[in-house]
């Protein structure tokens, strides 16, 4: 009977321990399930930045296409000049022709 009494209290302290780290191992997977919770969302959340982001690439690299073939068509600021110096020469030679051909009238 003794042998008995002294198995029934060890089995009884065993229960108990293996009850607590249950409880314990519980309380570990609720806390780490709710942090899960967490970081989906957080994923969730960086995925949609950067598909954002993505986008805002493609229209900058759109945008810089669209400066360089700019850049190629638009004159320096040194050809400008010789292009306003070159209308002004033939917009006074017009003046002079027209001139010419009022006092010839």
């Amino acid at each position: 009977m003794k042998i008995w009494k002294g198995m029934a209290k060890d089995l009884q302290e065993q229960l108990t321990r293996i009850g607590h780290k249950a409880e314990l191992l519980a309380t570990r997977f609720s806390s780490l399930k709710q942090k899960n919770a967490e970081l989906q969302e957080r994923v969730t959340q960086l995925e949609a930045e950067l598909h954002l982001r993505d986008t805002q690439i493609e229209k900058l690299k759109i945008e810089l296409e669209h400066f360089k073939v700019s850049s190629v068509l638009a004159p320096t600021s040194a050809e400008a000049k010789e292009t306003r110096a070159m209308i002004s020469e033939i917009v006074r030679e017009l003046d002079t022709c027209i001139a010419d051909l009022m006092r010839a009238v």
